[in-house]
Order: C-alpha cells, then sequence, then structure tokens
C-alpha cells in the first residue's frame, strides 16, 4: 500500500506539474477569438456566428448534430438534405446545393478565420469536426472534436500540446486544404452528388463563394489586403476560376459567383447579392 501510495503521488505530482506548464502557454484558439470579436463589433455578427460557440468553448447548444465523419462516409446525407428541405422548400436538387452550400461555409469559416487571424488553422479534417442544425439562432454552427491546430515556428503557440508546427507559409496551405477539403468537404460533396442531381462545379461554386465570403467578412479588421488574402486561399483550393474577385474604393473585397447555388429556383426567386444571374450589380 506504501508503495502504491508513494505511485499515485509522483504520478499525481507529475500530471500537476504538466497541468500548469500547458496552462501558462498561450491558448491556441484565443488569436482567433479575438478577431471574431473584432468583426462582430465592426462588421456583423453573422459572418462567425456559427463558430461563436465553438470559440467560446460552449458546449451545451441544443442542436441536431451530424459528424462530419458519417457525413464523409455517405451517411444521414438525405436527413441534411431534408433540413434544407423543411427550411427552404425547394427541388431536391436545389435543397442539395443549399444544404451543401451552407454546409461548405460553416466547415470554412473557422479556416479561414485561423489562417487570417494568426496563420493558426483549426484541424477540421471529418473525424474532427460536427455540424449542428438547430430552431434557433444561429440555425447552423460547427466546432471541432478535439482542439487540434496546425501553425508555423514562429507562432507563439508552437510549444502548446494541441499544435503542430509546419516547416513554412507554403506547408501551411498545402496542410489547411488536406485537412478541410481532401479529408472533409471532398467526400462530403460525393455523398451530395450521389442523392441528388447537382453539377459538381456547381457545388464547388460554393467552396469559392464560401472562402470569398469569409475572407470579405474577415479581412475588414485586419491589416493584410483583402484581395491578396482571397486569391491566396482560393488558389489553396484550386477554386480560382469560380469566383470574380475585386476590391472597392475602401480597399474591401468585392466578389461575385461564377456559379449559381440555386436559391433562385426556390418560390419567391430570391437571389443572392452575388449571384452570376443578377443583373443590377449590388
Amino acid at each position: 500500500m506504501r508503495l502504491a501510495t508513494a505511485e499515485a503521488h509522483v504520478l499525481s505530482s507529475t500530471a500537476i506539474e504538466r497541468r500548469p506548464f500547458a496552462a501558462l502557454l498561450p491558448q491556441p484558439v484565443d488569436a482567433l477569438r479575438a478577431v471574431a470579436d473584432r468583426v462582430d463589433r465592426e462588421v456583423s455578427v453573422h459572418p462567425l456566428a456559427g463558430v461563436r460557440a465553438w470559440l467560446d468553448g460552449d458546449t451545451g447548444r441544443d442542436a441536431i448534430e451530424f459528424p462530419a465523419a458519417r457525413l464523409a462516409a455517405g451517411e444521414r446525407i438525405e436527413e441534411l438534405m431534408g433540413a434544407a428541405a423543411a427550411l427552404w422548400g425547394g427541388s431536391a436538387h436545389a435543397n442539395a446545393a443549399l444544404a451543401w452550400k451552407t454546409y461548405c461555409y460553416w466547415t470554412l469559416a473557422p479556416v479561414v478565420l485561423g489562417y487570417i487571424a494568426a496563420r493558426r488553422v483549426p484541424v477540421l479534417d471529418a473525424a474532427n469536426a460536427v455540424f449542428g442544425v438547430a430552431d434557433d439562432a444561429p440555425m447552423f454552427s460547427v466546432r471541432q472534436i478535439r482542439p487540434k491546430f496546425l501553425a508555423l515556428p514562429h507562432d507563439p503557440c508552437a510549444a502548446h500540446p494541441d499544435v503542430e508546427v509546419v516547416a513554412n507559409e507554403a506547408v501551411l496551405l498545402e496542410r489547411l486544404r488536406a485537412t478541410v477539403f481532401d479529408a472533409h468537404l471532398a467526400p462530403v460533396l460525393d455523398g451530395f452528388l450521389a442523392n441528388a442531381r447537382v453539377g459538381r462545379r456547381t457545388l464547388m461554386g460554393s467552396v469559392a463563394s464560401g472562402i470569398a465570403y469569409a475572407v470579405a467578412s474577415i479581412a475588414q479588421v485586419v491589416p493584410d489586403p483583402d484581395d491578396v488574402l482571397a486569391k491566396t486561399l482560393l488558389e489553396a483550393f484550386d477554386v480560382g476560376d469560380l469566383v470574380d474577385i475585386s476590391t472597392d474604393e475602401a480597399g474591401r473585397l468585392v466578389y461575385r459567383r461564377r456559379t449559381c447555388c440555386l436559391a433562385l429556383t426556390i418560390e419567391g426567386n430570391r437571389t443572392c447579392s452575388t449571384c452570376c444571374v443578377r443583373t443590377e450589380r449590388p
């Protein structure tokens, strides 16, 4: 018993020593939360509403959750499309396009936020992401299952146990795409294509517009040029040909899709302000 007690004391002491060390390090999510707070105050609460609970560590939200791993395996796609049908009442292919557009944006938003805020990217492969649909606002959300980030060698959080350090920004962008697209969005996209008659180019257009919208919202509160950030991320995902981008007189990003998300086919003939079908400029 004495030996067991002594061993327990050593183990508990070691654990106690490790916990304060990790707690003293900057937390990887802090920089993202700080920039998100500025977006909320200076731009709008809407662009990042679906990631606020994750940023703030709030796990008490009441929502129907769709683990990305199941969606990437082709499961529950019809259920997700059904949620879109209940909201918008469109055709099967329009519901698929709109469900994908929504899912795609909220999966990309935290990754774009992390890149812009600190070149510190949350890992959101299918094994580490959950999409939520709730009755109250924000209706859609995404969260990590386990905290894991990619960062550069000079990052203040480089020594944090939840951070994987990559060699340089080129590698960071490669890993960003590999985790959130190749290992997540791509297989989920295939699931949508298998369940609805909608074109791959139409769905990939929502990858481009999701990146552009996130950049247009977040880049307003950081010094980096909006169009440079947008081009960098669009090129990383090979979707630069699916959206036209420019900047206005204030240097803010302006973009227009080259594909339609099919919202205009829903009753009421609704179109997005960035729709390629609109004849007037927003």
